[in-house]
């Protein structure tokens, strides 16, 4: 069993499909990374009309499942690829979880860095960057780890999408045969 479970592990299927996994976490987490960030930046660091009402609004996909929010998009589109929805209805989902810690951690530190920066000459982008992501980056970590767990646990998303990563494919295999030893 142990020899047949090895076998099983370095095959050339479960090669393809952790890559896969990661890959889709890779890219869903790249990109709940930027909108989490900016996000949070609008709506603590910003003027931006109601923004309180924003902040609400963006946190709100958490209370979607990512199964439900899939079929919507499969509705929607029904020729979405595989891939490319995945990435889509996952960081729709999964984008509050580095929204709201970034969101804590600005609104708890001191934006008198950031004025400081651009009274020395740094423009807006330069201060973002140099200043504001260095304060919020243990925050980021944090939601981009939830993020990746997330996505690498899910199988309403791309059971629906029908993309194949480790979860779809345990599952599809464990329900197709009578032995669930490959599963």
């Amino acid at each position: 069993p142990v020899s047949a479970a090895a076998a099983k592990a370095v095959a050339e299927r479960t090669l393809r499909l952790t890559v896969r996994s990661l890959g889709l976490a890779a890219t869903v987490t790249a990109a709940s990374l930027v909108i989490g960030i900016v996000l949070a930046w609008l709506t603590t660091r910003t003027r931006l009309p109601g923004r309180t009402a924003w902040a609400v609004v963006a946190a709100l996909p958490l209370a979607v499942p990512s199964y439900v929010a899939a079929y919507t998009w499969l509705a929607a589109f029904p020729t979405i690829p595989p891939f490319v929805g995945s990435v889509l209805v996952l960081t729709l989902c999964c984008y509050p979880y580095v929204l709201l810690p970034v969101a804590a951690m600005l609104l708890r530190s001191d934006p008198a860095l950031e004025e400081v920066a651009r009274s020395l000459g740094r423009g807006r982008l330069a201060t973002f960057v140099s200043v504001t992501l260095r304060q919020v980056r243990p925050a980021a970590a944090v939601g981009a780890l939830l993020v990746a767990l997330y996505v690498l646990s899910d199988f309403g998303a791309v059971a629906f999408l029908r993309y194949d990563v480790f979860t779809r494919v345990i599952y599809t295999s464990y329900r197709s045969s009578f032995d669930a030893t490959a599963a």
